[in-house]
């Protein structure tokens, strides 16, 4: 880095300095409290000080009589140097019936001033042309998140300083770094959901209810409890659908495409996956479905392909509570910003759909401090086999 970073430290706009605003909004009246630090000095005008301030320039000095700073600092206790600089500060030119001109004191005005002023304290920000321009690269390219995108920054070791997560999002909300809030990932809902009543489905009288999934599943304190969904196309387009799959533990993805939402291709899909050299299912513990109708052939899906055995075992959530699988719904809220709702899923490619899966399980997480859903994996295993 060298001489690059110190090139960097911003010391005016030609630096490339981007002026992050405090973001204190001013009230009315704001003060600035005198218990908050102890000076050995005077204090600051209160609204309440300016107020009478503004009472006696009116009542002592009417019209265009000229105010006398020593006097007025005697009636409010303070020094004449600091009424002086209030009376200044507030100061607004009025014109009597003659049209003739003469400045007064407005309390309304100083406190203004002293509010404005008080928004450009605190050490100066950081954040660069050039620092922006790759997090936007990260948000708007890459499709991350601002944490993401920092800690992706962060691991490449070109950067001698990063903001923090909360001052891109300030940068954001200022417009300094060129993405708006809705080219974010994830943006709040329009409105919460209705809170419904927990039952099992009345289609699904064979399936085992969620509440009975080991609790080692709850506390997501072992690897090889997953949850399963499927994300569906566009109507009008073809029936083709992807099958996703989420370790609770770690949340590593797994996504599969296939050819129609139905139970023969759900349980073809999963003998699949079986079949494969570092199959899910050599570790794979529960499956956790919604009471969707591809899921509730569970007998065939707890079944192995090779053995006749169970390979797991299904439980189901409750209707209308898709909290209950919440790191797979979250999972395909990312895997929508690849393959956005209304699109023809037959119009990609198996290997589009590995490159989305890989790039899922690459990203890092906040939840888990920052690794991947690969890292958490590799951390699990390499610390059991210790």
């Amino acid at each position: 880095m060298g001489g690059g970073a110190q090139e960097e430290v911003p010391h005016g706009p030609k630096y490339g300095f981007l002026e992050l605003r405090n973001k204190k909004q001013p009230g009315r009246p704001m003060e600035q409290n005198k218990h908050v630090k102890r000076r050995s000095g005077g204090k600051h005008f209160t609204w309440e000080d300016r107020v009478r301030l503004e009472t006696l320039d009116r009542t002592l000095y009417p019209g265009k009589k000229k105010a006398n700073f020593a006097e007025l600092a005697r009636h409010l206790g303070r020094h004449r140097t600091s009424v002086s600089r209030e009376y200044h500060r507030g100061r607004v030119i009025n014109r009597n019936t003659e049209l003739e001109e003469f400045t007064v004191y407005s309390a309304r005005k100083g406190q203004d001033a002293a509010e404005q002023a008080a928004l450009n304290k605190g050490p100066r920000g950081k954040l660069t042309n050039r620092i922006a321009e790759a997090i936007r690269t990260q948000i708007i390219d890459e499709k991350l998140s601002p944490y993401a995108a920092l800690v992706r920054l962060g691991k490449t070791g070109k950067y001698s300083w990063l903001p923090c997560e909360r001052t891109v999002y300030n940068a954001i909300n200022a417009g300094l770094i060129g993405v708006s809030r809705r080219q974010l990932p994830y943006k709040p809902p329009d409105k919460r959901p209705k809170k419904r009543g927990q039952r099992m489905a009345y289609t699904n009288a064979k399936g085992r209810c969620i509440s009975e999934r080991p609790s080692a599943a709850d506390h997501r304190s072992e690897y090889g409890h997953w949850e399963m969904d499927t994300v569906v196309g566009g109507k009008g387009t073809s029936p083709a659908c992807l099958l996703a799959i989420t370790e609770r533990m770690s949340r590593r993805e797994v996504i599969r495409k296939i050819p129609e939402r139905t139970q023969e291709a759900v349980t073809r899909a999963l003998g699949k996956l079986e079949r494969e050299a570092n199959s899910i299912f050599k570790s794979m513990k529960t499956i956790t479905c919604d009471n969707g109708s591809e899921f509730l052939d569970a007998e065939a899906i707890e079944r192995s392909v090779l053995s006749n055995k169970k390979r797991c075992e299904i439980f189901f959530a409750h209707p209308y509570t898709a909290s209950e699988r919440g790191s797979n719904e979250n999972a395909n809220r990312i895997v929508r910003r690849f393959i956005p709702k209304g699109a023809d899923i037959s119009r990609y490619s198996n290997a589009q759909i590995q490159k989305i899966e890989d790039w899922i399980n690459s990203l890092p997480r906040k939840l888990l401090s920052g690794l991947s859903a690969d890292e958490k994996v590799q951390l699990y295993f390499k610390e059991k086999a210790a």
